[in-house]
């Protein structure tokens, strides 16, 4: 008799449970996707070097972008360099850092982004009889402090050429000390050619720069360097330092984080750098296609997203697949068709190279011309003598921006050395009129 009546009790009891249950899930749902979805930190730190360095110079220029992206201010921090902007990232200390190639283990970190390359520099006193690496043992030899990625790359170098840093006095100096330190017989600088720092030093005439004789050889040995060539009158001055090109080897300078960093930091992070302005005024930075053709193995896996968007997907081979017949044929026409545009690819390729090499030494041959006018300036009051110095100066910024037209040598950093080079010398010369 009681189970009718209980019928109704029990069903609305269920539907009051089930209520519960699906408000439950959606509450839990909505409170799983708040506390795990991908947010920004609340406070960005940036490690960059040592203060007046170039880390420190591109960390400020970048981190003025990325906070009027973001909205958010971004603390930079300054360190000793790369050694300790890798631990900064390990113990949560920094979220992004710039760190040089091959200067510490980057494992459990990610690089998002080549920057700029690294130059090695020896650099000694213009009266010093050293004349190759081998002549530095035991002399007083500044190889960056502790924590620098110039020490550590000065530390490989040493050791290539067998020689003992502990028996190197003053070790533990940057190489600007040369200035103030008399006893200093030599230094190692790894930066790039914009360094204030290291323009300044090479400019005055009272330094030169050592060879790294064995360049090729050190850049096999150690394969995050490349061997290269510091080309002649980089560094300007009344001597044009270098006096001929200097070989040396080079790595990159990378922006760095941890290997879990939020997916959205990293693209906000790249965006800024390719996107905004930092370019305009640290024109050495490598830019996005330039980036996007370096290979890193420990590209953080967004990055390596951001710059393959399509990586991984097959098109090719799905539609292969999907043919039920004339496989073979299609094989056939389709390697046909690539060898021939292999071809000529690399035919095109050729004659671009051909052509920028050419425009390469016209380049040349203009910083040159600008290094003679910035030398006769110097030795005159004349106000007409400036005044032709200065349209001289100016024809030759024209004649070069109308005949040096390919694409590949105007991003090419000697080409914007060779501008920056013109213009400060129309500001000398105005400033002397």
């Amino acid at each position: 008799m009681d189970e009718p009546q209980n019928r109704p009790a029990l069903s609305a009891r269920s539907h009051r449970i089930a209520a519960v249950v699906m408000v439950v899930i959606i509450v839990g749902s909505v409170a799983t996707w708040y506390f795990t979805r991908d947010r920004l930190p609340s406070r960005l730190r940036l490690a960059t070097g040592s203060g007046g360095g170039l880390y420190h110079e591109l960390g400020d220029l970048y981190a003025a972008q990325l906070s009027d992206r973001l909205d958010r201010p971004i603390e930079v921090l300054t360190t000793a360099g790369s050694v300790e902007n890798v631990e900064l990232l390990r113990e949560g200390g920094a979220d992004l850092a710039i760190v040089q190639g091959g200067s510490a283990s980057l494992e459990g970190l990610g690089v998002l982004a080549p920057l700029y390359e690294e130059v090695l520099h020896i650099i000694v006193r213009a009266g010093s009889d050293i004349e190759d690496p081998v002549m530095l043992e035991g002399r007083a030899v500044a190889l960056g402090p502790t924590g620098s990625g110039t020490r550590d790359a000065a530390l490989q170098v040493l050791a290539h050429y067998d020689i003992d840093p502990s028996k190197l006095a003053m070790s533990e100096h940057y190489f600007t000390a040369l200035e103030t330190e008399p006893e200093l017989e030599a230094a190692f600088a790894i930066s790039g050619y914009l360094n204030p720092d290291l323009k300044r030093l090479l400019a005055s005439g009272r330094y030169r720069l050592v060879a790294l004789d064995q360049a090729e050889a050190f850049a096999l040995l150690h394969t995050h360097f490349e061997a290269t060539q510091i080309p002649r009158g980089i560094f300007g001055g009344h001597s044009a330092c270098p006096a001929e090109p200097t070989p040396t080897v080079a790595t990159r300078a990378y922006l760095v984080a941890d290997r879990n960093a939020s997916g959205l930091l990293v693209v906000e992070a790249l965006d800024a750098l390719y996107d905004g302005s930092v370019r305009d005024s640290f024109p050495i930075l490598t830019g996005r296609q330039q980036a996007t053709e370096t290979t890193v193995v420990t590209l953080h896996p967004e990055a390596g997203r951001y710059f393959d968007p399509y990586g991984g997907i097959d098109l090719v081979a799905s539609f292969m697949e999907s043919l039920a017949a004339g496989k073979e044929l299609l094989l056939a026409v389709g390697a046909g068709v690539f060898l021939i545009w292999e071809r000529y690819r690399r035919a095109r390729e050729r004659e671009t190279e051909a052509l920028v090499k050419q425009q390469k030494e016209h380049l040349d041959d203009f910083l040159n011309r600008t290094l003679v006018i910035e030398r006769a300036q110097m030795e005159t009051d004349d106000p007409e003598v400036l005044q032709e110095h200065l349209r001289e100066v100016t024809r030759i910024k024209l004649t070069a921006l109308e005949e040096l037209t390919h694409e590949d040598l105007r991003g090419d950093q000697m080409f914007q050395i060779f501008l920056m080079q013109c213009a400060n010398l129309i500001r000398k010369i105005q400033a002397r009129l």
